[in-house]
């Protein structure tokens, strides 16, 4: 027997990642070693009857936002107004945005969920983090997020991508707030939904991969870093330098990085865009003043009207999640 074992030893795996029975076995529809290579391949939710559920919420003076609550008085959602959702609006806007995606040829896979409970599907950004060898399932801080881990779970599994870990206990780390910026280096911002247990089981996951992982802190009032630095080409990068650290910024500019500046006076979110390619860039139609330093630095903008999703509380980079890019 002990002969047995010493031979079959010959076809031992030191390192799965680094070996071609990883792609045999998984195959190549998936993995994110950037954040601006062509999309091939993303997760999104179009905003659905879960929504009508927020006609029993109510409209919250001190947080400025209609809030619904679970009998115990659990948060489960929020709508920034004082009217309920036009549905119908939302969903136009969600349609316009995902007849672009699939024009460029992108693939648009759709998270749903059964139940109508969880309401907050619309940010799919949040539910993992995609690296160049699969996916990390985020662990939510707020209440009303809770069913999205288990949605995403089943999602990954039937569609054959491989779940590499999972933050876990006492971490919190939601997908907006992580950005690889290239295949060595992942950025995170560290928040009210981002702890530093959350960040230390990350970056244990991501050093696998041999991934190095950059912290920084966001303002009190930001919840996420794709509201202040989202990459647009591969040595661009779109900045809200009104938010971001000096030492941030100036690491970027080291490593080769052209700073874009959102413009103070556009509304907030309109910086909240995604690359679908290098240098072509979906962009809020709001963001005018921001839209033409994009123009400037040779970027190729397409504006798409997302106003009334934005009351959900996010952009168009929180209801995206790109599944596979092209590496640079």
């Amino acid at each position: 027997m002990a002969t047995l074992q010493m031979y079959m030893d010959r076809s031992r795996i030191e390192n799965t990642f680094t070996s071609p029975v990883y792609q045999q076995v998984w195959g190549k529809n998936f993995g994110v070693d950037n954040s601006v290579g062509k999309i091939r391949r993303i997760l999104v939710h179009c905003p659905g009857d879960e929504i009508l559920q927020l006609k029993d919420g109510t409209y919250e003076e001190e947080a400025g936002a209609r809030i619904l609550k679970t009998p115990d008085g659990q948060i489960r959602n929020y709508w920034k107004g004082r009217e309920l959702p036009d549905l119908n609006l939302l969903q136009k806007q969600h349609h316009v945005m995902t007849d672009i995606l699939s024009k460029e040829g992108i693939e648009v896979n759709y998270l749903t969920d059964p139940t109508l409970y969880w309401t907050n599907l619309t940010f799919t950004r949040d539910v993992a983090l995609m690296t160049p060898k699969g996916a990390i399932l985020t662990r939510f801080a707020m209440y009303f997020h809770q069913g999205d881990t288990y949605l995403t779970q089943k999602f990954l599994a039937e569609k054959n991508i491989p779940i590499i870990g999972a933050i876990q206990g006492k971490g919190t780390i939601e997908g907006g707030s992580f950005s690889m910026l290239d295949p060595h280096t992942a950025i995170v911002g560290r928040s009210v939904r981002i702890n530093d247990e959350g960040i230390e089981q990350l970056r244990a996951l991501l050093s696998y991969q041999g991934i190095e992982l950059i912290v920084l802190d966001m303002p009190a009032y930001y919840i996420h870093l794709d509201e202040a630095f989202v990459p647009l080409d591969r040595n661009k990068v779109l900045v809200s330098t009104f938010i971001l650290p000096f030492w941030f910024l100036k690491m970027l500019k080291e490593r080769g990085y052209e700073l874009i500046e959102t413009d103070r006076d556009d509304p907030m979110l309109t910086n909240n865009c995604i690359a679908l390619e290098p240098g072509k860039v979906l962009f809020s139609e709001k963001g005018v003043k921001t839209m033409k330093n994009l123009e400037k630095a040779g970027l190729d903008v397409i504006p798409v009207d997302i106003s009334e999703i934005n009351k959900l509380g996010g952009g168009i980079h929180c209801s995206t999640l790109p599944l596979l890019r092209d590496s640079l």
